[in-house]
């Protein structure tokens, strides 16, 4: 790794959180590194397909943080912001990519999101009955995540929603989905598909040891 590769997560200054832009910041910075990049992003910013999604964004936002009731600040669900934009965006055929293993929190989700006026395409990871061994793998079922990519793309979703596909397979299916897509559910077997869980039992002394091997 490059000596003063960017390290935003271990910054002491945190000026970019602030109206002040005068403050020193550590040579890291890429807001100081990459300069170069900065007129560049906004460039890409002004795409029109960039444009879409940001303006969809704000308006959202703008709901969430500055609700008609105070008391309802902060109490949208994922689930409530995915139907927002989607609505703020005009989009009518949405798309499920889940795991077999959550079909059926992916047909909860089908459910509402067809009582909201959605229609929905759902793709199970197991479609296409490709044999493992034809692919380099062992065993005898095989996830098939570009399948399900590809059929999203061919249906012509304009909304995407992930639901549980394993770490590569959602590697995979971003690569290769044309159409907008979002993560509702991350699987994460041990902890109820609540990843960031991990983070904070690892602050516990009688789990430190388990992601660093290091005893507290």
């Amino acid at each position: 790794m490059e000596k003063f590769s960017p390290h935003c997560v271990k910054c002491n200054v945190l000026r970019c959180s602030t109206i002040e832009k005068k403050g020193r910041v550590p040579s890291s910075c890429p807001t100081v590194k990459y300069k170069d990049l900065i007129e560049e992003t906004k460039e890409k910013y002004n795409l029109p397909e960039n444009q879409a999604v940001i303006q969809g964004w704000q308006i959202l936002m703008s709901r969430i943080l500055d609700p008609e009731k105070p008391r309802e600040k902060y109490s949208w669900t994922r689930v409530d912001e995915i139907i927002e934009y989607a609505k703020i965006r005009g989009m009518k055929k949405l798309g499920i990519a889940t795991c077999y293993a959550l079909l059926f929190e992916s047909k909860l989700l089908s459910g509402i999101l067809e009582e909201n006026g959605f229609e929905v395409v759902s793709v199970c990871c197991l479609c296409g009955e490709i044999c493992p061994q034809d692919v380099g793998l062992k065993g005898n079922i095989f996830c098939n995540p570009i399948l399900q990519a590809e059929v999203l793309n061919r249906e012509k979703t304009e909304l995407n929603i992930m639901a549980g596909l394993c770490v590569g397979h959602d590697i995979l299916f971003l690569r290769h989905c044309k159409g907008e897509t979002t993560p509702l559910i991350v699987k994460d077997r041990a902890l109820g598909h609540n990843p960031v869980a991990a983070l904070y039992i690892s602050q516990n002394n009688f789990y430190k040891d388990r992601f660093t091997g290091k005893s507290a």
